[in-house]
């Protein structure tokens, strides 16, 4: 089994890769990450991050006809029978959540395993 992580460039991001290296180290398993970003021609992991990560992660390429990215991370989970998809969240506003809806809401109410939802920490930001 797989611990599958949402990845993106943010605090947020790194929260989740955090606890999902933790996550998979507990359990014994493998760590898959994905992105949750668009490439737009950007190298995928980039070389900081294929380096920081060497032997301890597996990077998931997204597929070129991406949906939505939350719809692609679950379908992903339940291809790869993960055993846990972690994400990281951050606070919006009321307004901020009608206008834009969530991704992350999105995966914790549509994925078949159960989903770590972390926050950044206060010196992350």
């Amino acid at each position: 089994m797989t611990i599958l992580v949402g990845y993106t460039h943010t605090a947020e991001g790194a929260a989740a890769l955090r606890h999902g290296l933790a996550a998979a180290e507990l359990a014994g398993t493998d760590m898959a990450l994905f992105p949750l970003f668009a490439l737009n021609g950007e190298a995928w992991p980039s070389p900081e991050l294929a380096s920081q990560l060497q032997h301890k992660a597996r990077f998931v390429q997204p597929g070129a006809n991406s949906p939505r990215a939350a719809e692609e991370l679950i379908d992903l989970g339940n291809e790869l029978d993960a055993q846990m998809i972690v994400i990281g969240v951050r606070s919006r506003s009321r307004v901020g959540k009608m206008l834009m809806g969530s991704d992350a809401q999105a995966v914790i109410l549509g994925a078949s395993v159960p989903v770590l939802s972390v926050k950044a920490d206060e010196n992350e930001h």
